[in-house]
């Protein structure tokens, strides 16, 4: 095994490099027989920033040992997080991309070996690309991922986020709890991630978000019992900052997004610079010998990003064996990285190398969202042709960085003009042909934006985000048949995804079948249970079809998620209305108002309940100013004119 998996430099605890065996031996004899585990994960942080402008970092790493040459598996969170909680590279655990799958249940993780070994189990997540849904929460006794989201963004991104300071404050409630089990506590911090905006007084740079993230590992070293505890800090992945012209990360696979921090210190823990390279594969099975149990993980400094498939692109894979590492994709490099750490120049390919990985890539477990004949047929059916002047497309994303690069900004500033001549560049791109469809639907031009996502569905007729989107599109254009039909795909596709759940819902109620519409609101509810949008579409189901009580119930669950959630606070105002509680439910319909002042509905409920209570003068203001700034064909100007004409005449 050796020599195929690249030199055995980071393989499992069963068999370790000499090195590192010895080390891990010395510091186990010394530590406590189950110490306190802290693993902090740092998001989108790049290993040379542990300098003097971390000093908390810094300290911990010239107090430990610090793996200079550690490498994440893949250059993107949800995939490298599995990979360091269960020691599984991705191609295995299944998790190849942001936003897709859950971790296999059954699957030994951290958390569920260090569990049944009697330890209490904690993790604390900044970011929704690894909530719960993605299957990382098994093992844990507490998972905090109540990361707040907008409910009004239809877009079902996985870009909701809180700041570190908030993790690291749940996080430190949960360690000062008493119990005399030793913990394992997982805190992940994301603030690195783009767009960096920490908080005052730090530069609003990528530099200043690391500086905050710095500052929240010293509050949860100064916190806790370092005598006692064992703390493990690694990066997911890095940032390029305009390397090899890649902006962020996720695309490439070169050193300046794999290459990550990794330090082990605490009680036992010799004080040393270990220059080995290692994947962050070996991390769990090393916490797991530390703490006195055993964990296989996968053997290799192997890695890939399957992200530029999204784009109708080659997807890239590489192999590190000492300083030589090979990257392929529809072209191979092989790099020195003692002579080249920057990858500038790509010498003769290591042929031994480049046949191993193949042989690992030939491992990877079965994905889904493969493309049949009921979607091939539904999608001539239903009249989706794939552009005429697309192109079939592997393009490799090394190439495709400069246009990467444009796009991501174009993106940035919903950029219509740019974002077409970039769909015109790559015509048979359906991640580039849905953004353009976003930006018009964001500029009004809603007909545009669903012929777009037409012709996106039709190039990508297996991504189930292709499908919401379009079902989504439809649906706010009015078009509920068809809006229907193509949620009901999305769901057929991914029936995991709460969101498609949730539009199909929405078409149900729309096409009047308000018992599947409730089934699929609940179904999405069970998926995600955090959803203050299909909490609110629930109540709005049970209110409509006679059930007050339960109504109330769902908006008020809504509004435990988001307080401010105006749709939740004018359906509890509606209800209130309808049993007769009318001062009650003005002040519902002030707080949506106040949260939402272009609320109309909101607007039009408060004349309606002024009414009903007497105040008739109020009423009348209130209709007045909805007759007056609305549009004719608008429905709320309609019902407000209507109402005004019932009213009784001022004297």
């Amino acid at each position: 095994m050796k020599d195929e998996w690249g030199g055995g430099i980071h393989p499992s605890s069963f068999c370790l490099h000499p090195l590192l065996l010895t080390l891990l031996i010395a510091a186990c004899t010394k530590a406590p027989a189950h110490p306190n585990i802290l693993l902090i994960t740092l998001d989108t942080f790049r290993a040379d920033r542990i300098t003097r402008a971390t000093p908390n970092l810094l300290k911990l790493a010239q107090s430990g040992q610090w793996f200079l040459q550690a490498d994440a598996a893949a250059p993107l969170t949800l995939p490298s997080h599995a990979t360091i909680l269960s020691g599984q590279l991705p191609l295995h655990h299944g998790l190849r991309n942001n936003g897709l799958g859950s971790f296999p249940q059954g699957r030994p993780t951290l958390a569920t070996v260090l569990s049944t070994a009697g330890y209490r189990t904690g993790a604390f997540v900044s970011a929704f690309i690894l909530d719960r849904r993605f299957g990382l929460a098994h093992g844990f006794d507490i998972y905090d991922d109540a990361i707040a989201r907008d409910p009004n963004d239809t877009a079902a991104t996985f870009d909701a986020e809180r700041r570190g300071g908030e993790t690291v404050d749940r996080a430190l409630s949960w360690l000062a709890r008493p119990d005399a089990r030793p913990w394992f506590a997982w805190v992940h911090l994301y603030d690195a991630h783009a767009p960096y905006a920490p908080p005052a007084p730090y530069p609003q740079t990528y530099d200043g978000e690391i500086a905050y993230v710095d500052a929240q590992v010293g509050r949860l070293l100064k916190a806790i019992d370092r005598d006692k505890t064992i703390v493990v800090v690694v990066g997911d992945h890095g940032e390029s900052l305009g390397e090899h012209g890649e902006l962020t990360h996720g695309l490439l696979i070169y050193e300046s997004t794999l290459h990550v921090p990794l330090i082990i210190a605490g009680p036992g823990q010799s004080t040393t610079e270990n220059r080995q390279p290692i994947s962050t594969a070996a991390v769990a099975p090393m916490i797991a010998k530390m703490a006195g149990v055993s964990m296989k993980g996968d053997e290799g400094i192997y890695a890939e990003s399957e992200y530029p498939r999204s784009f109708g692109w080659s997807g890239l894979t590489s192999l590190r064996a000492g300083n030589i590492k090979v990257i392929r994709g529809t072209r191979t490099e092989t790099f020195d990285l003692s002579r080249d750490p920057n990858e500038t120049k790509s010498i003769e390919t290591d042929r031994r190398l480049v046949a191993t990985l193949a042989r690992i890539e030939a491992t990877a477990v079965a994905t889904t969202g493969t493309v049949d004949a009921e979607t091939r047929s539904k999608l001539a059916s239903l009249g989706y042709i794939a552009p005429t002047s697309a192109r079939p497309s592997n393009h490799d994303p090394r190439e495709m960085a400069p246009l990467f690069r444009r796009y991501e900004e174009a993106q940035a500033q919903n950029d219509i003009g740019e974002l077409t001549h970039i769909v015109a560049a790559d015509p048979a791109n359906p991640v580039f042909r849905s953004t353009l469809a976003r930006a018009y639907k964001s500029a009004g031009a809603r007909d545009r934006a669903i012929a777009l996502y037409r012709e996106a569905v039709a190039l990508a007729p297996g991504d189930g985000d292709a499908w919401y989107n379009l079902a989504s599109a439809l649906e706010e254009g009015g078009r509920v048949a068809e809006a229907k039909q193509v949620a009901a795909e999305a769901v057929r596709i991914d029936p995991a995804r709460p969101d498609a759940h949730n539009i199909l819902g929405i078409a149900e109620v729309e096409s009047g079948d308000a018992n599947a519409a409730e089934a699929q609101f609940r179904k999405a509810i069970e998926l995600d249970p955090r959803n203050a949008r299909t909490w609110n579409n629930l109540g709005n189901i049970l209110r409509i079809t006679g059930r007050p009580a339960e109504a109330a119930t769902a908006y008020k669950k809504a509004l435990e998620i988001a307080p401010d959630y105006a749709d939740a606070l004018n359906g509890l105002g509606v209800v209130a209305v309808q049993e007769g509680r009318t001062a009650e439910a003005l002040d519902h319909f002030d707080r949506a108002l106040k949260a939402a002042p272009n609320f109309d509905e909101a607007r039009l409920n408060r004349a309606i309940a002024l009414q009903l209570s007497g105040d008739v003068s109020r009423a009348r203001i209130e209709l007045e100013h909805l007759v007056t700034h609305l549009p004719r064909q608008n429905a709320q100007r309609k019902a407000a004119e209507s109402l005004l004409a019932r009213l009784p005449r001022a004297r």
